[in-house]
């Protein structure tokens, strides 16, 4: 066994625990972490196994407070990817080794999409869910919405602590969500380096096109601060993340989704983040 995996658990073993009262995916077959390890590199996979073994031992607790807190009209979404698939975490960390965001932590081990039914509702439910974490003990660290000329994802997500983990709380509406559907076929190749630039030009003025037909939701424009901390706008799909409005805010990055080319993760269905 590498060295650095022996005292970590196997990814199918992790998943077994975490699944007894939710399902949880993480794709089939699910690689055990010598397979994760030869993929990705032994230090990427022992950071990825042990931020999730760790998640693991709080997961119920975090879950079970995010139910609570959506309002009746709402409902959680996809809620069997609230856990980033070992795969996947050590494919993010290797691609972040090297690059400016190396040092930083990673927001989405744990996230969840919760959905509004109207695009009107999607503030005062954000406020909401917000308020009734806080009331839970969740500490609020920064807050992030794309609903701005020019982007091809529109969402709103917020970034909080509690039970010593970061967790990542999108939030949309019925409509958002069924465009960010849509669109993700057209992210993947924009995002996959291998497809030529026609292509990728053309998957993207699509996406941006698509969501461009969005209802802009009600208060979203004057939501300036959530939990005491700034909301940041951000446009996708000018050549990379750019700040829009009010600036870049002290918010972490929301979570990109990866293109569809990575051998030992292609049979996981495309999840929550983006």
């Amino acid at each position: 066994m590498t060295t650095g995996l022996d005292n970590l658990p196997e990814p199918a073993e992790l998943h077994a625990r975490l699944s007894e009262r939710r399902p949880l995916d993480w794709g089939d077959p699910i690689p055990s972490k010598a397979e994760i390890a030869a993929a990705y590199g032994s230090g990427a996979a022992v950071q990825s196994l042990t931020l999730l073994a760790r998640a693991a031992q709080v997961e119920r607790a975090l879950t079970d407070d995010l139910v609570a807190s959506i309002w009746d009209d709402a409902s959680p979404h996809q809620l069997e990817s609230r856990l980033k698939s070992p795969q996947s975490l050590a494919r993010k960390i290797r691609k972040m080794a090297d690059t400016e965001f190396n040092t930083q932590p990673i927001e989405d081990v744990v996230r969840y999409t919760i959905v509004m039914p109207d695009p009107d509702d999607l503030v005062p439910g954000a406020v909401g869910a917000h308020d009734s974490l806080a009331g839970r003990g969740w500490k609020i660290s920064g807050a992030v919405h794309s609903y701005a000329d020019g982007s091809r994802y529109k969402g709103l997500h917020l970034f909080l602590q509690h039970l010593g983990e970061r967790v990542e709380v999108q939030l949309h509406s019925n409509e958002s969500i069924a465009v960010k559907t849509a669109t993700t076929p057209m992210y993947v190749v924009e995002r996959d380096p291998s497809q030529p630039r026609g292509r990728r030009t053309e998957a993207r003025n699509a996406a941006i096109a698509l969501s461009a037909q969005m209802r802009q939701p009600a208060g979203i424009d004057g939501l300036d601060s959530l939990g005491g901390v700034p909301v940041e706008v951000r446009v996708y799909g000018r050549g990379g993340r750019q700040p829009a409005g009010r600036g870049r805010g002290t918010g972490p990055s929301p979570t990109e989704q990866p293109p569809a080319s990575q051998s030992i993760d292609n049979n996981r269905k495309s999840g929550m983040a983006r």
